[in-house]
């Protein structure tokens, strides 16, 4: 029996790999892309809740379920199924075969394991089990025309017809001028050498020379063309790459590792190489061989006969090897990009590195990833070694073979010596075309993988599809934030909010506490439409979320994260990079209401002054102060802070925080925060738990109200807090309704 397996693209992929090779089982090609969004796969990996919802989302009915082993013995429940490998992988159990149990191991291909291995690894008897439903699953639509890729690739050559319509006809014309030499050879050696003819040996001199010199003149032309196409197509595909990274939803990035991402820029190379290679030379090197395999069966039937049987033998142990290699090269990929991931993730955490003395582990792991690393190329290369020596040796035994063979023909008087040596020249550019496929096999296997994983970031569905037909409208300083029936989880998690609702109101300045992960930031980001609802709607007055373009929403709507990025260029530019067109006095004035004009002032370059890179060369609290001046320098109605003065001292955060309010006030602000000092200059505070509305109302009220929002008020001055909120006496418990208020 033949078993189906889809490879994983990296070690997180294991679940989405599992579930896509179940799919394949019946009938149905999935991209690994398309599952790894639907279970949710993030950077651990994906749960098995997160394989239930994904595998009912295409089409499956499901069971998560825990089973002894006599049940498969038993063949008492439906199989292949997703199992629980070692703790922390997911294969696929296609059953029993004989006394061996087989498992498709999306990381290392299809095994046969004896009951002692497979209960080493399968210890804890969690199953998925996955029965396709007969109308849900079959209507979903088929991705197997995007499984390699190589058709949308080649469709980009496309655009460079012209310079590849010259490019193989100059190809063409080399290789012509090549088949020359061996007419040229058999002159030389049953007219000139025979006969002693000193005129025509000249003459075959001379056209010899001029011959090399419209090749050479002939293959500079074409290498220009050819390095010329190459950087076209090359720059294309990153240019491609780069507007679609660009275009992701954030949820893209949280779910992967910086460095898996990054090394796509490798897998273009790849690419790059395989299509060139693909589209200019195998096509002239195609034509070459058929005329010269046509100009051997001109001259000698049997000897052709004998170099076609070589030529065999010579792709021989490369189709033995070919599978092995395929899966040696994919793990080449995976594993290095891995590792890239762990050396980005290293850097960006060198101080936790450095304080937590952390340095020896990390250096055992860095010995051991990049150990496997080499030892997994090694055995590449070995493989290819193995197949080119056999290759050559088959080549050359090949050769003598011929040499024998044609010399028999020359005593029997079959053919002269110069028919043999212009056969065995022919036989050279046939050999050589043989050579160069065998040699595109392997960059094809690389290729391949590297399409893949690149058409996974390609292929990803980006934040919205149709953005450009949505309106830009201004949104009002005053206007309230409705949220109502919020629903939302992270693809593969538990529900983060449910049936939410409130109303924020506008121009007001609104504190949200809670516990940590009770749901403050996922609100925010959903406000900020960072993340996408699974239903409910947001509005901003009277327009709802849903029906305004990115643009819009980004521009009016501005969050400020608590750990806020910066690109190492100067400070003015990463003001421009997202408001190209403000002025250095509005960037002044933003940098003095946040705070941050003071330290600017004592930089060397002032304004001016090169950050280093994410910001390494301020502090934290220098960092927040001017991402919160970056956030106002265009005066947003809507402005989030989610722990954006965390790292201030309390004597600078309470000074930024007054600047701050002050300019803004009839503007919607909203502050995220543990620290009474910060919820103090709310108006309104909302506190959720557990995703819920918790309780709601105005600082001078909810101090007097018992519960567990008093830890977060303990130490609030009733004194200082907004004049707006000492005039509000309403409030709301347990979330049992949404309010409005002015």
């Amino acid at each position: 029996m033949s078993y189906q397996i889809v490879k994983q693209h990296s070690e997180e992929d294991c679940g989405a790999a599992s579930l896509a090779t179940i799919s394949k089982y019946y009938g149905k090609t999935f991209t690994i892309n398309r599952i790894r969004e639907t279970v949710g796969t993030g950077q651990q990996g994906t749960t098995l809740l997160g394989l239930k919802r994904g595998a009912e989302a295409l089409g499956f009915n499901t069971r998560a379920v825990k089973v002894p082993l006599e049940a498969i013995n038993k063949k008492a429940i439906p199989l292949p199924a997703i199992i629980h490998w070692k703790g922390y992988h997911w294969v696929v159990l296609y059953g029993k075969q004989g006394n061996k149990y087989v498992v498709a191991d999306p990381g290392s291909g299809i095994r046969y394991l004896e009951k002692k291995w497979f209960l080493e690894a399968w210890t804890n008897g969690v199953m998925l089990l996955l029965e396709p439903d007969p109308v849900r699953f079959f209507t979903q639509e088929d991705e197997q025309e995007k499984i390699g890729g190589f058709g949308g690739f080649l469709r980009r050559v496309w655009p460079y017809r012209a310079i590849l319509a010259q490019t193989l006809l100059l190809n063409s014309v080399l290789g012509l001028l090549s088949l020359a030499s061996p007419f040229l050879l058999q002159i030389l050696t049953d007219d000139v050498l025979v006969r002693g003819d000193t005129q025509l040996l000249t003459s075959v001199a001379i056209a010899v020379i001029v011959m090399h010199l419209v090749s050479s003149s002939l293959r500079l032309a074409q290498s220009n063309l050819v390095a010329h196409f190459a950087q076209r197509l090359q720059l294309g595909l990153i240019f491609e790459f780069g507007r679609q990274i660009l275009r992701l939803p954030l949820s893209y990035y949280e779910s992967r590792r910086s460095g898996e991402i990054v090394s796509r820029l490798e897998d273009i190379q790849q690419i790059n190489q395989l299509i060139s290679q693909a589209v200019v030379n195998l096509p002239s090197q195609l034509f070459i061989a058929l005329v010269s395999l046509s100009l051997m069966l001109f001259y000698s039937i049997k000897l052709t006969v004998l170099a076609g049987a070589i030529a065999l033998l010579m792709t021989l142990s490369t189709v033995i090897f070919l599978p092995t290699l395929q899966q040696k090269i994919r793990g080449v990929l995976v594993l290095s990009a891995e590792n890239q991931g762990v050396l980005v993730e290293t850097f960006k955490g060198a101080i936790t590195l450095k304080t937590t003395a952390a340095a020896p582990q990390f250096w055992e792991e860095f010995q051991s990833r990049f150990s496997r690393l080499a030892n997994l190329t090694f055995r590449t290369i070995q493989i290819g070694i193995v197949n080119g020596i056999f290759s050559n040796l088959v080549s050359s035994i090949g050769s003598i073979a011929l040499l024998w063979f044609g010399s028999t023909l020359v005593i029997s008087q079959e053919l002269s010596i110069g028919m043999l040596l212009a056969f065995n020249s022919m036989n050279g550019n046939f050999t050589s075309f043989i050579e160069t496929t065998i040699n595109f096999v392997d960059e094809f296997t690389r290729a391949k993988t590297a399409t893949q994983r690149l058409t996974e970031v390609i292929d990803a569905t980006p934040e919205t599809l149709d953005n450009s037909q949505k309106p830009w409208v201004k949104i009002q300083s005053n206007a309230d934030i409705t949220c109502t029936n919020l629903n939302f989880h992270h693809a593969g998690r538990v529900e983060l909010l449910q049936d939410f609702s409130l109303t924020i109101p506008g121009g007001k300045v609104i504190a949200l506490i809670g516990k940590s992960g009770c749901g403050k930031s996922t609100l925010a980001k959903l406000i900020a439409d960072l993340y996408q609802l699974q239903s409910g709607n947001i509005r901003f007055g009277i327009y709802n979320l849903e029906d305004l373009s990115l643009d819009c929403l980004r521009q009016q709507v501005v969050l400020v994260p608590q750990d806020a990025h910066f690109w190492s260029r100067s400070i003015m530019e990463n003001f421009h990079l997202g408001s190209p067109h403000i002025t250095f006095e509005q960037i002044v004035q933003a940098c003095q209401i946040a705070g941050a004009d003071e330290f600017i002032s004592n930089l060397p370059d002032k304004y001016q002054t090169v950050l280093g890179e994410f910001g390494a060369n301020l502090s934290g609290g220098q960092r927040q102060r001017l991402a919160i001046a970056r956030a106002i320098v265009n005066n947003p109605p809507v402005l989030i802070l989610d722990e954006s003065t965390g790292a201030l001292d309390p004597v600078s955060e309470a000074q930024v925080l007054t600047q701050l309010l002050t300019h803004r006030q009839g503007q919607t602000t909203i502050l995220i925060s543990h620290r009474p000092k910060v919820i103090q200059q709310a108006d309104w505070i909302v506190m959720l738990e557990k995703g819920q509305l918790k309780i709601q109302g105005s600082p001078e009220v909810l101090c007097h109200q018992p519960g567990e929002h008093l830890d977060f008020l303990d130490g609030v001055d009733l004194s200082k807090v907004n004049g707006f909120a000492k005039n509000l006496s309403n409030f709301h418990l347990n979330g049992s309704s949404s309010t409005s208020i002015r």
